[in-house]
C-alpha cells in the first residue's frame, strides 16, 4: 500500500492544469510529461491516466488549480485507493471502506524579520526528465473543465483527522 501511495504522490508532481476546453495532450511520453508539468505550474486543469506497463495498473489524476484527486489501482486486498486535496485538507481512503484519514494542509508563513528563503523556480522540462520512459509508464491526459464537486470526499466515509490521532499518542 505504501508503494502505491508513493506512486500516487510522485504522479501528483506531473499533474495540474489546463484550459477550459477539452483537448488531449499529445507527443512522446516525455513531451506529454513536459506539457503536463507546464500545466501544473500554470494552475490549470487536467484529467490524466498514468498506466504502469509492467503490471497494467493505472492511476487517474484530476487537477484543477491547487486541487487534486487521485484514484489508483490495487491499494491492497484488490481495492482502489483514493486521495483528494481540496486546498484545505487531504483525504485518503480505500473504495468500500467506511473510514479514512484526513490531514489539514499547513501553509508556512514568513515571520518577523527573518528573510524567507528564495523560492526555487519551477522548471517543467527538468521535472519531466524525472518521469520514467515510455517502456515503464504511459501518460494520457486531457485538458477539460473540471467541477469543484470532483474534489468533495464521499459523504459515506468517516474521516479521522491525523492531528486528533496525534493528540492521543503519549509523549516522552
Amino acid at each position: 500500500m505504501i508503494k502505491k501511495l508513493s506512486f500516487l504522490a510522485v504522479s501528483a508532481l506531473f499533474l495540474a492544469a489546463c484550459s477550459p476546453t477539452t483537448a488531449p495532450i499529445t507527443g512522446t511520453e516525455q513531451q506529454k510529461a513536459e506539457k503536463l508539468a507546464q500545466i501544473i505550474s500554470s494552475g490549470g486543469t487536467a484529467d490524466c491516466k498514468v498506466s504502469s506497463l509492467a503490471d497494467n495498473s493505472s492511476t487517474q489524476i484530476i487537477i484543477s488549480g491547487k486541487k487534486m484527486k487521485f484514484v489508483g489501482s490495487d491499494m491492497g486486498e484488490g481495492k482502489k485507493g483514493s486521495m483528494i486535496n481540496d486546498g484545505v485538507y487531504t483525504y485518503i481512503w480505500s473504495d468500500g471502506d467506511k473510514t479514512g484519514f484526513k490531514s489539514k494542509i499547513e501553509t508556512i508563513e514568513p515571520t518577523g524579520t527573518t528573510a524567507a528563503p528564495a523560492q526555487e523556480q519551477f522548471d517543467a522540462s527538468k521535472q519531466a526528465q524525472t518521469f520514467d520512459d515510455s517502456t515503464k509508464y504511459k501518460l494520457d491526459c486531457t485538458k477539460r473543465s473540471i467541477s469543484d464537486t470532483e474534489f468533495t470526499p464521499p459523504a459515506e466515509v468517516k474521516f479521522t483527522d491525523f492531528a486528533e490521532l496525534m493528540k492521543g499518542l503519549p509523549t516522552k
